[in-house]
Order: structure tokens, then C-alpha cells, then sequence
């Protein structure tokens, strides 16, 4: 699995939370309307790992596409090209270079990542995290439960579309998300998150390790 998606789920701390201001109630509600709002979305992404010093240690690129609630497709299409989806109670892990799959069920204690903000139900979120304000139409959402995959995360939004997301890993390292909403998006489906590994593909569940 790539390094980015590896840091995704690691473990993660929490951060105080500043005194809030009264006119930064607005900006952090806005964030949830926004995620609730959003019942489907697809584009395109660019994503960078940058280390403590921030330095880049990795850039990639792909498609993502959103049903919410529960279903979520992250394709990388260079510089290799990796398929993550979550389909409802299963998330596969397709590495195309290598023809391995990976099949996990989602049900199983595991960590939360940041990438499940865009797929998850925004009340049962809201509950879960910490947030500030800083700056337009831009938030930080704290976790406060253990299972977080990372200590925080920033969440920007333009046009009632989130357009970009920086995320902090335990180790310090940075995670950028530039996302590019598509202009005409195609209605999706459930269907559309079906993956069916191909013939010759050598497929692994955790009981395999």
C-alpha cells in the first residue's frame, strides 16, 4: 500500500482547541452544512507528503468519486497506479503494478481516515471532532476519538465544493489533497463502486497475514 494511504491510518493525538470567537461559529458550521449537502462528488486530485521540515517526499494523482452515505473511490493513476474503494461494509485495495488486491470489511475495529469525511455521515461526524476557524471559508477539525487516523485536519471549500484538504500525521509529516471538482459530474450509483478483482490478480484478506 502507498505511503500516503499508510499515513492515513495511522494513530493519531489530539490538539487543545483555542477559545472560539462568535463570529467563527459561522465558518465551522458552514463546513458541516457542506458535508451534508454533498450527496455525491467526483474529480480529479493531486496529492502531496511532505515530511516534518517540508521537504516533499511524494506526489501523485488520480480520480476520486463520493456516494455518500458509505461508498468512496480514490484512483491513482500515476506515479503508479493504485485503486482504493469502499463499498459499503467492504474497502478493497487494488494495486494494478504489482496485481495483488487487498479485501478488508469495514465493520472491523480499524482507524478512521481523513478521505471518510467526504463518504460518512456528517451528524455522526460533527459529533466526533473538535473544530477552528482559520480563515474564509477554511477549518481545522480536531478528532477526539481514538480511532482517528491523524491529528488533524484542514478542510477548505469554495462554491459549495471542498477544493482542498491538508492533513497532520503523528510523526509531523503533512498530506495535501488539491481536489478539482468535475464541472458536469456524472449522476453516480452504487454500482459504480463495484470492484471485482480481475483474472491473475492475486487476492489477500487480514486473515492471510
Amino acid at each position: 500500500m502507498s505511503k500516503f494511504f499508510t499515513t492515513l491510518t495511522m494513530l493519531a493525538f489530539c490538539l487543545p482547541v483555542a477559545p472560539l470567537q462568535a463570529d467563527e461559529q459561522g465558518e465551522q458550521e458552514e463546513v458541516w452544512r457542506l458535508l451534508a449537502s454533498q450527496s455525491q462528488a467526483s474529480g480529479e486530485f493531486v496529492q502531496e507528503l511532505s515530511d516534518e521540515e517540508g521537504e516533499l517526499l511524494e506526489r501523485s494523482r488520480g480520480r476520486y468519486a463520493v456516494l455518500r452515505p458509505g461508498y468512496f473511490r480514490w484512483e491513482i493513476s500515476s506515479p503508479d497506479q493504485q485503486l482504493i474503494v469502499v463499498s459499503g461494509s467492504k474497502l478493497w485495495h487494488y494495486d494494478r503494478d504489482l496485481a495483488a488486491a487487498t479485501r478488508r470489511d469495514t465493520s472491523e475495529n480499524r482507524e478512521f481516515t481523513p478521505l471518510e469525511l467526504l463518504a460518512g455521515e456528517s451528524d455522526e461526524l460533527k459529533e466526533k471532532f473538535n473544530t477552528q476557524t482559520i480563515g474564509p471559508s477554511q477549518v481545522r477539525l480536531i478528532p477526539t476519538f481514538p480511532q482517528a487516523g491523524f491529528a488533524w485536519v484542514e478542510v477548505t471549500w469554495e462554491r459549495n465544493a471542498v477544493i482542498a484538504m491538508v492533513v497532520e500525521d503523528r510523526s509531523g509529516q503533512l498530506i495535501s489533497l488539491a481536489l478539482t471538482p468535475d464541472l458536469e459530474p456524472v449522476e453516480l450509483t452504487a454500482t459504480d463502486f463495484d470492484f471485482v478483482p480481475p483474472a491473475g490478480v492475486d487476492v489477500y484478506e487480514p486473515s492471510d497475514y
